[in-house]
């Protein structure tokens, strides 16, 4: 198992936390003092952004976590500066209701002794119903489908340029809606075109004319600025920080370029209906690593490092 640790970057505000495991002379604690987990929001639903926080016990330093839950196989832990370790993990739209559990392992350092650690939680989610959307495709549009090894290829590519998310929140205060319009396909939505099965909507789409501005939802670093042929056409994704991205697509004209920190409500393209689409919209998703989850939740709720 793979633990996250601060002993290759300091103990600073934001590190992330990422070593591999030892197996020289490390003693096991008691669970009566082990580090302890909590998870919020209280009874979440699928499309959440779980905030996960591990508490070291006094006299503790937390060195080093290693966790996966659902669909994220490595999630990343933050170090804030009162000790405690945090991270943000995506609640999958598939998931059912019912009682969840989440468990890390947990690496803490006490008078210059190294301990390893199991830490669990256990909470109530409830489950979540999805409209369903059909729709019939002609044309360029319905080739699209077809295309599956183009499809992947852009999807990981895209994936590529989120793997190294800044160690520390870019983001502040409230996060906004992208784009004056009118919503036309939530998140979740389940879909069918053409009578096939084509998956659940990953974020949530604005109906809008070509050319209305498209703003960042908060501040950020932009980590993609191009166009992308297959699907997504003109796309921005915005790194965040602490795992945590929004993207932009289909847009008719793109205003920033990789590499460049952009303010809450700084135009960054415009409204267009590149990719595959049938007509001009923004379709702007939020997601944790690559766990796609509620945008407009997001906007409803925030984020709390």
């Amino acid at each position: 198992m793979k633990f996250f640790s601060t002993r290759n970057r300091g103990l600073a505000l934001g590190a992330s936390l990422s070593i591999s495991l030892l197996s020289t002379s490390l003693f096991s604690v008691s669970a009566a003092h082990a580090a302890t987990m909590k998870v919020l929001p209280a009874n979440p639903q699928p499309g959440d952004i779980l905030t996960v926080s591990v508490y070291p016990q006094s006299g503790e330093k937390i060195t080093a976590l290693s966790m996966s839950a659902y669909d994220t196989k490595e999630v990343k832990f933050y170090l804030r500066p009162d000790g405690m370790a945090r991270a943000f993990v995506g609640f999958p739209f598939d998931r059912s209701g019912g009682t969840q559990t989440l468990s890390a392992r947990v690496r803490v350092e006490r008078n210059g002794q190294v301990s390893d650690q199991t830490t669990s939680t256990r909470f109530a989610s409830r489950s979540r119903v999805y409209p369903t959307q059909r729709f019939s495709m002609r044309g360029s549009g319905a080739a699209t489908m077809s295309k599956t090894s183009a499809l992947r290829a852009e999807k990981l590519y895209v994936q590529s340029k989120m793997k190294n998310s800044y160690a520390a929140p870019l983001w502040s205060g409230a996060w906004i809606t992208p784009a004056r319009g009118t919503p036309s396909s939530p998140y979740g939505r389940r879909r069918y075109i053409n009578g096939k099965w084509w998956g659940q909507h990953n974020g949530s789409d604005i109906k809008t004319a070509t050319g209305t501005p498209i703003l960042a939802a908060n501040s950020g670093r932009v980590v993609l600025a191009e166009y992308l042929p297959t699907l997504r056409g003109n796309c921005v994704v915005l790194d965040h920080g602490c795992n945590v991205f929004s993207l932009y697509l289909h847009a008719s004209k793109l205003d920033v370029r990789v590499g460049q920190n952009v303010a809450k409500g700084q135009r960054i393209a415009r409204v267009g209906t590149t990719g595959f689409s049938t007509g001009a919209h923004l379709h702007w998703e939020v997601r944790v690593g690559w766990e796609p989850v509620d945008p407009v939740r997001v906007v409803a709720r925030g984020l709390n490092f």
